[in-house]
């Protein structure tokens, strides 16, 4: 009985919190990761629609707005709901927001040397991801750290 009472109260096996540690990176940091991982592939490897004018480019390039959108969305709940205890948190955060604004950069680079030839979606897309990573890197790191000294301010004054 006391074994089987000692069993079920065990400490969580090597891979339940490798697995928790994972998911829980991914939902605080993973948005930035996968934005950067969708401009590599239609900036370099994949996703190219043959487009020949601005307007049929602008047709297959609206995913790409919404898909901004909903970045620069799950980016504000990231800096909203991060705990204030902590420095390390927000370091991570702006390092890992850095990723898609140097693809963009990284491709833009590039296209001006002539060795990546971009096509107008391709442009178009990377004007847009340049803007949705400005937002996240200026506005967002700007209130995240904005809200840390805020915080660091009331303990010192609820302690003191």
């Amino acid at each position: 009985m006391i074994s089987n009472a000692k069993s079920q109260t065990s400490s969580p096996s090597l891979i339940e919190r490798g697995g928790r540690r994972f998911l829980s990176f991914a939902s605080r940091h993973g948005t930035p990761i996968v934005f950067t991982g969708v401009l590599v592939w239609v900036l370099w490897w994949g996703h190219v629609p043959n487009v020949t004018t601005v307007d049929e480019a602008m047709q297959h390039v609206s995913w790409v707005g919404v898909f901004a959108l909903v970045y620069v969305g799950l980016q504000a709940r990231a800096v909203l709901a991060q705990p204030r205890s902590g420095v390390m948190h927000s370091v991570m955060e702006i390092v890992v927001s850095l990723l898609p604004l140097f693809v963009v950069g990284y491709a833009m680079v590039d296209w001006l040397r002539g060795a990546n030839p971009l096509n107008v979606f391709q442009v178009i897309v990377m004007v847009q991801a340049a803007l949705a990573s400005l937002i996240d890197v200026v506005i967002f790191t700007w209130f995240s750290l904005r809200l840390n000294k805020l915080s660091i301010q009331s303990i010192a004054t609820h302690t003191g």
